[in-house]
Parts: structure tokens; sequence; C-alpha cells
């Protein structure tokens, strides 16, 4: 039946036409308006056209990959669609429709439903509209006789008026004498070379393939047999050969399975079951017997029986044998009984051939489906497989997941740290220099410190351990003065008085350091030293007195050898109880020793200007040394200011 869907864009156009005709009607003399109209159909005619001439395209390329009856279908729009462009690609497509549709819708063809063949209706009735249009009367006349009996059998009501009206045509155009028929047309129409040909060729195509499948198998090369044996397939299904189609889609299952491809040999599997099931069904057992001579006796009526026509002729011969041996005519006596006796072995042997193939078409198919079972297993195993497979997958998926995010992690924290170690490195860098800078200023702030007071006092107040609360020591107190220090300064510039001290008080100050004495005041013409605070070193007056001593002997030495000026020099040396302690402010602090004996120290070394001597010293410091001075004279008790007693003194150089 002709569909709207079917011609496609053969309806369209024509409704177009249509329209354009009821636009100009109904807008009668509005001629702007009707203009307005038609040009929107045109533009919505043009790109229907844009829109099928796409799909016409498309459907022409890919014909070459289609078969059976999506290949008819595909024939009957291209036949429809260039038969309204008036091209000759329509005949073509029409006449390969009607061939395709008479080899597909054939009784044997067991695998295409008998109901699809509206398909065949419409090929035939398009192809004799095409002829007709093209003024070949006698080539429609026969498609269109095709499609009258097809469409009374398939009771296609729809096509009967214009098939009656085209057929009307026509005769009315042959009585009249308007057309004649070609004597070679129909000849070769009759003929029908073509078809003849084409089905040669296809023939030889499907052998070809059928061949290079079964070579390229014993090759060993599955796939390429399989693909063989799939073309093959797809031709002879255009041929309507069921039988074939079945055995080559078992050869391709049986190559599936051997390619571990379970699922596709199932499909095949399943198809080929289901075509010999069919025919299994269909067959019957049909016994053809030969044509006997007629008999002018007249045999007993024989009872009306509902078995087969096979059992009734014997039954029939029989009984006339019967006959003709009681009526003693023993030569057609025996001519029945021979017929019978040949008609019952027939049977016999037909209904064994028949049972023989039954049985084998039953075994051929317990065997498929057995195959199939195997198969099913098969898909089974291979789906457990894969869903195995599938788990792991999902496994290392998050597995690699996880082990990503960590790589990430851990990257990231790597990156973290080892910036933070570059900073690190770089603060560390910065410290050593700040390390080495405050090492050099401790240096130079304890050489500076040393400068102004002496090393263990420094040592102290660089550790923070003086006690600015005070403490009470036990010290021998050593005062230095320089006789007539006051005119020589004088006498000399402030350059050379500044160098006169340093080479003066330069060896004096190392000479009581090295006897671990601490100065605590210098003095324009002398300074004041302590031995034994703010630490003690053992025998702190044996200290001083070594001290004094040598200063005496180092600046003798100089004197002589020119170093310094000739001078005089008074020491004093005093021990007893002071007190040590940081005095001062925040702002300002200075070591400071006070106490009484400083006091008597500083006035034992001012009577070395009344006794013309350099060294005195206390009974104090005297008792304290370690080896008894060898004594010339006693000591002598002076009176001293801030003393209410006598000091006893001893003169030593």
């Amino acid at each position: 039946m002709i569909t709207s869907s079917e011609i496609g864009y053969h309806t369209f156009c024509r409704s177009c036409q249509v329209a354009k005709k009821l636009v100009c009607n109904f807008f009668g003399s509005s001629y702007l308006l009707s203009v307005v109209a038609i040009l929107a159909l045109t533009q919505v005619h043009s790109y229907g056209q844009q829109n099928e001439e796409a799909s016409i395209a498309e459907i022409e390329s890919e014909l070459k990959d289609l078969f059976g009856l999506d290949k008819l279908i595909a024939l009957n729009k291209l036949s429809v669609y260039y038969g309204d462009q008036g091209s000759r690609k329509a005949i073509r497509f029409g006449r390969q429709a009607v061939w395709l549709g008479e080899n597909i819708f054939v009784n044997s063809n067991t695998e295409i439903d008998l109901a699809d063949r509206s398909h065949l209706l419409q090929a035939y009735f398009q192809l004799g509209e095409i002829f007709y249009e093209r003024d070949n009367f006698f080539e429609a006349l026969e498609q269109f006789e095709a499609a009258s009996a097809l469409a009374l059998e398939l009771n296609e009501s729809s096509y009967h008026d214009a098939i009656s009206d085209y057929r009307a045509q026509i005769e009315s155009k042959i009585e009249s004498g308007e057309i004649k028929e070609n004597f070679f047309n129909k000849t070769f129409s009759d003929l029908k070379l073509g078809e003849t040909i084409s089905n040669a060729s296809k023939d030889l195509a499907i052998q070809a393939e059928i061949k290079m499948g079964a070579s390229s198998e014993k090759k060993g090369d599955r796939e390429d047999a399989i693909d063989h044996y799939q073309k093959a397939i797809n031709m002879l299904r255009d041929m309507g050969d069921a039988a074939q189609v079945n055995d080559l889609q078992l050869k391709i299952a049986v190559l599936l399975e051997q390619l571990s491809e379970h699922e596709e040999a199932q499909s095949f599997l399943t198809d080929a079951i289901d075509i010999m099931e069919k025919d299994l069904k269909l067959e019957t057992t049909d016994f053809m017997l030969d044509s006997l001579p007629v008999i002018e006796v007249r045999p007993a009526a024989p009872k009306p029986s509902s078995d087969d026509p096979a059992k009734v002729e014997t039954r029939n011969l029989k009984n006339l044998a019967e006959t003709y041996a009681k009526n003693q005519d023993y030569e057609k006596s025996l001519a029945y009984y021979k017929l019978y006796q040949e008609l019952s072995e027939k049977m016999v042997s037909d209904s064994l051939r028949t049972e023989a193939e039954k049985s084998q078409r039953i075994n051929e198919i317990m065997l498929l489906k057995q195959q199939k079972q195997i198969a099913d297993l098969n898909v089974s195993a291979a789906r457990f497989e894969k869903d195995k497979q599938i788990r792991i997958r999902n496994l290392s998926v998050v597995f690699a997941t996880l082990l990503l995010i960590g790589s990430i992690v851990t990257l990231q924290f790597y990156v973290s740290k080892r910036r933070e170690h570059r900073r690190l490195s770089i603060a560390y860098r910065d410290l050593d220099k700040t390390k080495g800078k405050l090492v050099n200023a401790e240096r130079r702030i304890i050489k500076l410190l040393r400068q102004q007071v002496s090393g263990d006092v420094a040592q102290e107040l660089l550790t923070n351990s003086l006690d600015e609360a005070g403490a009470r020591r036990f010290v021998c107190i050593m005062f230095l003065d320089i006789r007539d220090f006051t005119p020589m300064a004088e006498s000399m510039s402030p350059e050379q008085l500044i160098r006169y001290q340093n080479d003066v008080f330069g060896f004096m100050i190392d000479i009581v350091q090295k006897h671990h004495g601490n100065i605590n005041q210098l003095l324009g013409d002398g300074f004041m030293a302590t031995f034994g605070a703010p630490v003690s070193h053992g025998n702190d007056c044996q200290n001083a007195y070594n001290a004094a001593k040598e200063i005496l002997r180092e600046s003798k030495d100089r004197i002589e050898a020119e170093l310094i000026p000739n001078t005089q020099f008074g020491i004093g040396l005093h021990a007893g109880h002071v007190v040590t302690g940081n005095v001062g402010t925040e702002a300002r602090k200075q070591y400071s020793v006070t106490g009484n004996p400083v006091i008597v120290a500083s006035r034992i070394e001012q009577l070395n200007k009344e006794y013309k001597t350099q060294l005195i010293i206390t009974e104090e410091v005297y008792q304290k040394l370690e080896k008894p001075l060898k004594l010339n004279q006693p000591f002598l008790e002076v009176e001293v200011k801030g003393r209410s007693n006598p000091v006893r003194i001893l003169k030593i150089a």
C-alpha cells in the first residue's frame, strides 16, 4: 500500500503545488499576500528538498551494504525519488526492487514473513508507473498485472482502483492503435535475459565467496572465512535459498566457537535451530503412485475410509486381486497382486526412508541444541570471566586512584617540605652569617671589655653571674703610683703623654693579668688592681706579691734598655675582706671593690714617698705568702688615716 512515508518527498512536492493553488484562490485579488504565501511555501519546499536529497544520498551510499528486505525497502524509496526527478535511475532501481522481491518471497525461504510481500507489491506498482510515464506501456501493463494478482492475494484493495485506471488507459490506447507492441521488446521481455544473466552472475559470486571462505578456513584464517561466509549468506538471502543459508550459519557458528566468540556463535546456532524446526514441521510424506491401466471389471465398492490415499489404494489393489482370483482370472489376479506387493514394498521403503530422514533431522536438531547448550555454558563462563575482569579492573582503578591520590599527597608533602627545607636552609645560612657576625661582635666586645676591665671581670659580666647585691671576699689590693708624674706630664704633648702611658702601663697590665689580677681603675699616674675578685685563683696575696716584684724588675730592664723614660714607681699591697659588686644604673654600671682594705692599701702606697721605697706590704699580706721572706728589718707600725689601730708594714724594695 502506497503511503506518504514510503513515497516521501514525492507526496510532499505535490502537496506544496496544491497548497500554492489554494493560496492563490483564497487570497484572490490580493496579489501581495499571495506572493508572500507562495514564497513561504517555496522556502518550506526548498528546505524539504534539501533534507530529502541528503537522505537519498545517504541511502544510495549504504545500498551496497544492505541485503534482503532492508535492501528492497531502500530500492523502493530510490525508485520513487528518481521517478519524480525524471531520472533513468528510477528504472534501474525499480527493476532491481522487483527482481530482489521475487527472489526473496519464495515458498522455500522460511526466514521471510510472507506478510511483508506488500513491499514487492509496491515495487510492481512503482515500476509500472515509471514505465507508463515513459510510454513503455507493454512493460507497464506487465508490472500492473503482477501487482493486481499480488494485491488480490494480499487483499490490498487500495491498489485496485489505480491499477484498473492504468489498465483501462493502456487497453484503450492499444485498441485505438495509438501504441503497438515492439516485437523485439516483447521477445526479450519474455525471455528475461537480464534476469537470467543476473541470476547466473549472482550464483557465481555466491560460489566464489563460499570457496574463498573454505580456503581461508583451511589455512586457519577463521575470521576471514567468517567474512566470506557472511557475504555468501547475505547474497543467498536475496536469492531466497534458506537451506544453504542454514548450512553456512552452522559453519560460522563452529568457527566462532573456535575463536571463543561464544555469544555470536549462540546467535547463529539459535537461528539454525529455528529454521530446521520449521522445516521439520512443514515436512509431509507424499506418496506418488504410477498411473494404473483402466479396468473394465467393476470391483466391489470400497468402504469409506479416513486413511491416507496410499493405504486406500493398497487395499483396493488387494481387493481387485482377490476378486479376479475368485473369478478364476489368475493372470489379472497375479498382475494386481504384483502391483499390490510393489506398492506395499514402496510404502514400507518410503516410510522407513522418511522416518530415517526425520530421525536424522531430529538428531541434528538435538545435536545443535547440545551445541547451543555448550555455547550457553561458554557464554556464561565468558560472562563470569568478564564480570571477574570488570571487578578486577574496578579494583585496579580504585587502587590506582588511591595510589595516585597518595602519590599526589606525597608529592605535595615532598614539595612543601622541600620548600620549607629551602626556606630553612636560607634561614640557616642567614643564621650562620648572623652567628658569625655575633661571634665577631662578641669577640670585639670581649676585646674592648677586656681593654676596659680585666679578663675575669669581663667574663663575669658577659655571663651575667655577678651578684648585683654584692659579695664579701678576701682579696689582696695593689696600688701603683708613678713618682713626679705631674711635672713630667706638663713637659709632654698630649700625644707623647698617651704614648708614654701606653708604654709604661702596657707591660704592667700584662704582668698583673698574668698573675690573675684584675685592673679595677686606671688613673693618670697609676692604677688599682685586685687579686681574688671576682674570682680567686688560689693564694691571691702570693700572686699580688709576685706581680709587684716582676713589675719592678721589668721596669728596671726597660729603663736600662731605654724603652721607657727613667721613672720611679711606688707599690703598696694590703689584704682584707672587701665588698665586690656591679655598681651603677641600667644605663651605666661598673665593677667595684669597696671597703677599708682598699683605703689602707692606698695609704700604704703613699708611704713609699716617705720611706723612699718602691714596694711596701702589710703584715696581712706577709702572713699569706707561701715562702717566708728573709727579713733584714722588723715590721714597722704606722698610723694611717682611716684606721684606728696602727698598721704593721714591711719595706721590701
